[in-house]
């Protein structure tokens, strides 16, 4: 029996989350382990300054009071008695494109089922208000059974985003380089004092074809496998010298 875990950065009661549960159910058992609380931006954090705890909400269903990567690791290590065959994150509202991956939650916790050598999709909607998660949802399946049929590369996942409303074009990916600007916005409060909101601009003209945000652009679906090995082997090499002879450290 094919078993499934689902899991996201929206939390337990995500309507993203509940669309996905009942579409990839014909896949398999699904099993869904999911932050009580809302932990978008939260990246790869993990919880070590209090207790972890997890709550069932149902059966096969749990919510831990922790970030994505906290409830992942809580699935593998604590809450299954198996290895799942897949892992599914999502689905997230609003993209996880380019550099924005660092920071997404959803892909973390793809992330950290990939760190165990689990085949893992991370997926999201570009929209933010008023989204038909089914229209998404209902890729979900055929991207599914893919990996369940071809399997991934340990240490690779697949991060899937959405055009809303999509039309039915798919592209295989690479991320997008940093095209995005950061702005932080200023607000005064009733004291005159200034604080700041976090804020983006992303010129959509200026994304490379054959990458995460010019697929989106042009309506059609992304998907990118990535990596979590971060070496970068050309250098290996040329930096062996640094490593030559013997240090003293100062006393």
């Amino acid at each position: 029996m094919v078993r499934i875990l689902l899991t996201n950065d929206d939390g337990i009661g995500a309507p993203g989350l509940l669309a996905l549960e009942e579409t990839l159910a014909d896949l398999g058992e699904v099993h869904v382990v999911a932050p009580l609380n809302e932990q978008s931006g939260t990246s790869r954090a993990v919880t070590l300054r209090r207790p972890l705890r997890f709550v069932p909400k149902g059966p096969r269903h749990y919510a831990v009071e922790g970030t994505p990567a906290d409830t992942v690791m809580m699935a593998l290590i604590q809450i299954l008695d198996f290895t799942p065959d897949l892992v599914v994150s999502g689905i997230n509202s609003g993209p996880n494109l380019g550099e924005n991956i660092y920071y997404s939650g959803t892909v973390a916790a793809a992330a950290e089922a990939a760190k165990y050598g689990i085949p893992a999709i991370a997926l999201s909607v570009n929209a933010r208000s008023n989204i038909d998660y089914r229209q998404t949802a209902e890729l979900a399946p055929r991207i599914a059974s893919k990996v369940l049929k071809d399997g991934l590369p340990s240490g690779v996942a697949l991060n899937v985003n959405v055009p809303h409303p999509w039309a039915g074009a798919i592209e295989i990916t690479r991320q997008s380089r940093k095209i995005s600007r950061n702005l932080m916005i200023e607000v005064s409060d009733p004291h005159g004092r200034p604080y700041y909101w976090m804020h983006e601009e992303v010129p959509l003209t200026d994304a490379e074809p054959g990458t995460d945000y010019a697929a989106i652009r042009d309506g059609k679906v992304s998907i990118t496998p990535i990596r979590f090995d971060h070496t970068e082997e050309s250098l290996i090499e040329p930096l062996r010298d640094l490593a030559a002879g013997t240090l003293v450290p100062r006393q």
